[in-house]
């Protein structure tokens, strides 16, 4: 029987941190994207003691801090734990098991998903059996406009009606459930996961890697409970673009890092972190300026509303590529008009691709020289739009 440790396991926590080539590395999970400018701020403050002072927004809508300080076994300071903890961010048990991604835009026409997500976080902390999940199991919860079921979940409910929406597992299993029903029907799930997943040699992180046989058995029990799965589809959106939604701004974190200038400008209360690496700012609609001067992207026209990158040389050893230098010249490239960017651009140094982007975008893989990436994006604007989404596909 396979163990869910760190041999199935990597993805990092506070208990767990993970050793990079530039230090130590701790995710922070953030139910939904839910914070205060406050808690950023605190934990801006630990960045600048403990690490590079600076605050990184990942692909779950998570936070993370690079560039620890390590003890020879393994673990950061007790300090910087307390310091942690302080914060109210860490939860007592699960601590690597909670990334859980929300639609994030208000509307009036659309039910609001947050308490589904709190019921979620607190059902996940109160049931032992779940504490073995791998950190990148994801939950989501999208309210029909189809923005985050079109990003990698685990485990989605989709809005249909404000009182009702469908379940989906990522092996293509759906039912039509209630509202109220929804946490429960996904914690049922879960567990049937982490049940099959042990009894597999290495136990797989997701669903769709379960062998032939634990998938054909996936959801079995529930179907004996809410009955067959329907033929109802998910729908798939598109991420949200930057600016104002409505007296709210959208505002895109270049690279995901948060500066200390960047949360210093942040009004007091909520802010949501996207699975975009962007940031929805309360009233924040009405001084963008303020927000555009500390280095957010609030135009989807910017550059930096388009161009991403994995960590690179910096912190990975896989890699000897700068891929942060490489996304800022391209950047500069584009504000001097040397080449023009229509689609999102990510530059990854090593063909696990970490952080890319869902949808068509413009692959570029451990380029040498800015030149190469601007020729990869002129060759994809000369492609027709079916060969260049069969490009990205592959």
């Amino acid at each position: 029987m396979a163990r869910s440790d760190a041999s199935t396991d990597g993805s990092p926590g506070l208990t767990r941190p993970y050793r990079a080539r530039d230090g130590g590395l701790v995710r922070l999970r953030v139910p939904g994207g839910y914070v205060t400018s406050q808690v950023l701020r605190q934990l801006s403050d630990i960045s600048a003691q403990f690490a590079d002072g600076l605050l990184q927004l990942t692909i779950r809508g998570n936070i993370q801090l690079r560039s620890m300080t390590l003890g020879a076994n393994g673990t950061i300071a007790a300090a910087a734990i307390n310091a942690f903890i302080a914060t109210g961010i860490v939860p007592r048990s699960h601590e690597r098991v909670r990334s859980i991604l929300c639609s994030p835009l208000p509307s009036q026409q659309r039910p609001d998903l947050r308490p589904l997500v709190a019921e979620l976080d607190a059902a996940i902390q109160a049931d032992p059996r779940l504490a073995d999940l791998p950190g990148s199991f994801v939950w989501a919860f999208d309210d029909g406009r189809g923005d985050v079921a079109a990003e990698r979940w685990d485990l989605l409910y989709q809005a249909v009606t404000p009182s009702a929406g469908v379940i989906a597992t990522s092996t293509g299993e759906t039912w039509d459930v209630l509202a109220r029903q929804a946490v429960e029907t996904m914690v049922r799930l879960a567990r049937e996961f982490g049940r099959l997943r042990l009894h597999e040699d290495p136990a797989p992180v997701h669903p769709y890697q379960l062998g032939f046989r634990s998938r054909s058995k996936f959801g079995a029990r529930l179907s004996v409970q809410l009955g067959p799965g329907t033929s109802r589809t998910i729908h798939r959106g598109h991420r949200p673009q930057v600016g104002p939604v409505g007296a709210d701004l959208l505002a895109g974190v270049p690279l995901g890092l948060l500066s200390p200038e960047m949360i210093d400008v942040l009004p007091r209360g909520e802010v949501t972190i996207t699975p975009w690496r962007q940031l929805l700012i309360r009233d924040g609609a009405y001084d963008m300026a303020a927000f555009r001067a500390v280095g957010y992207a609030i135009d989807p026209a910017e550059p930096w509303a388009h161009v991403s990158a994995c960590p690179g040389a910096i912190g990975c050893v896989r890699t000897e590529v700068d891929t942060l230098a490489m996304a800022e010249r391209l950047v500069d490239a584009a504000t001097n008009g040397e080449v023009i960017l229509t689609e999102d651009v990510h530059i990854s140094g090593c063909e696990h691709r970490c952080g890319a982007p869902r949808g068509p975008y413009v692959d570029v893989v451990a380029p040498r020289h800015v030149v190469t990436v601007i020729d990869a994006i002129e060759e994809r604007r000369l492609m027709g739009p079916d060969e260049a989404d069969a490009e990205t596909s592959r």
